[in-house]
Order: structure tokens, then sequence, then C-alpha cells
């Protein structure tokens, strides 16, 4: 499996350095967000100009992955559109990489950018999750000029491997072979499914006199699976409320208002 998804990996390496556009999309625990960070350490490793984000919604936060990748161009002086030509410039004298996950592409401000990133200035990989066929039909990377690449499902074999392998090393009561089959068709081709289905079994409530309860963990862990990319980006909106809670009122550093001391949720941006 770690042979298949490095070839994988190394594909998507030699193409970004070309400065491709793609978008890696899949279900939600099937590995794309490991595929960006083993592909930002080997960027990192080359010493190309790369950076990470961990959710993308706005135009600002490709602003803000490139000025990690380029820290050495002063942004913090001029104004945002300012920035976003110093980078681009930046990008052109030496091309780097962006690697944004859970990607959403909200106004053509954004789009006009990414199409400005073309032309060996910027490779770029997206990651979109998709689950249905819903979700699937809401892709238009066409967009902003991006390619779909599909994220491989790991086979049954690997999956019992690696199931096999988390299971012994958290030191959990033998697997029955029946057990074993629930688990790995439940994962249908996810190695994070699997990889958090083991994380769950450590705790006692998903034990019985017999074994584990199957299908009570594989509900579970379908929900944290599903729910852990939304977690993810309610975070980092959480932190970006803050910021310009802070940026705009003083007395928000302090947890709120300066009357109450408190955050309303109107405040907080829910």
């Amino acid at each position: 499996m770690q042979s298949r998804v490095a070839e994988f990996i190394g594909q998507l390496e030699r193409r970004l350095l070309r400065g491709e556009h793609m978008t890696l999309y899949g279900p939600r625990g099937s590995g794309k967000s490991s595929v960006l960070t083993q592909l930002l350490a080997r960027l990192q490793l080359s010493a190309v100009p790369c950076a990470y984000s961990a959710s993308t919604s706005c135009l600002d936060d490709i602003t803000r992955v490139l000025e990690r990748a380029y820290p050495g161009i002063d942004t913090c002086t001029v104004g945002r559109r300012t920035a976003r030509g110093r980078l681009w410039h930046a990008a052109d004298r030496r091309a780097g990489v962006l690697l944004l996950d859970h990607f959403r592409c909200n106004g053509t401000a954004m789009v006009s950018f990414l199409r400005r990133l073309h032309g060996k200035i910027a490779g770029v990989l997206t990651v979109v999750d998709v689950d249905t066929v819903v979700e699937r039909a809401r892709m238009r990377p066409w967009r902003y000029g991006a390619l779909s690449v599909r994220m491989p499902a790991a086979t049954d074999r690997q999956l019992r491997r690696l199931l096999d392998d988390r299971w012994s090393a958290s030191r959990l009561p033998a697997l029955a072979a029946d057990a074993r089959e629930a688990f790995v068709e439940a994962s249908r081709g996810r190695p994070g499914w699997i990889a958090k289905c083991t994380q769950l079994a450590r705790e006692q409530r998903y034990w019985c006199t017999c074994g584990p309860l199957i299908t009570v963990l594989c509900v579970d862990t379908e929900a944290a699976v599903r729910y852990h990319a939304l977690a993810m980006v309610r975070a980092e909106l959480s932190v970006r409320s803050a910021g310009q809670m802070t940026a705009q009122d003083p007395s928000a550093a302090a947890g709120g208002s300066a009357s109450s001391g408190l955050t309303t949720p109107k405040d907080a941006g829910i």
C-alpha cells in the first residue's frame, strides 16, 4: 500500500512542479489530507517554495498561504491587493506550489487570482470532499483552470493489512475474522476510516463480553469521519473571526464586548 501511495504522490509532485493546477477529490477519510501532508514534506526537502492551507474558502486564505510560501516578501505594511501583487511577482521569479485543503471556491475574485497563477507561476492542488453524486455535481474545477484527479481507493487486501497493523499496535483484543470483514466493508476503500475506527475501538464503551460492538463502532466511525472536516473548517472560521474582532475592537481581545465581557453568537460569526 505504501508503495502505491508513494507512486501516486510522486505523480502529483511532478505535475505540480510543472505548474499544473489540479483538484483532488474523493470521499472523506480516503487519505487526501495525508497525501497533502506528504507532498508538503517532499517539496520542503527539495527547497521548493510551498505552503499548506488546512481550510480554503476565500481569497485571503490563498493570500496567507502565499505569504507562508514566500516569507521574505513584505506584505504587512501594504493593503491586501498590493500584497497579492508582490507575492505574484515573487512566484513569477521563483515558481512554487500551493496545497489547499478543504477547498471551496467562493466568488469571481478567487477564480481570477487562481487563473493568474497559471503559466508556471505556481502549481496548485485543491482538495474537495465528495461523498455523494450531488457533491460531485457541485465540483466545477474548470472554472479556475484545474483538472480533476480522483483519490484512488485502497484495496480490501491493503485495508485488512492496515487494520491488523493498527489493531495490533493499539494492543486491542484479537479481532475475529467476521468483525474484520465487517470493518473493511464499512470502510469502502478509505484508509482514514480504518484509522479512525481503530482509534475509537480503544474506548471501553465499544466493547461487551462477546467482543467489539461492530455496528455501533461502524456508525460512530462514519459520523466521526464525515464531521471531522466540518469541525476543522468551523475552527478555522472561529480563529479568523476572532482575529477580525481583535483588529476592529481592541476590547475583543479580552473575550468580548467591553460592557459584558461575553462574546455573542453574532460577534463570533455564528
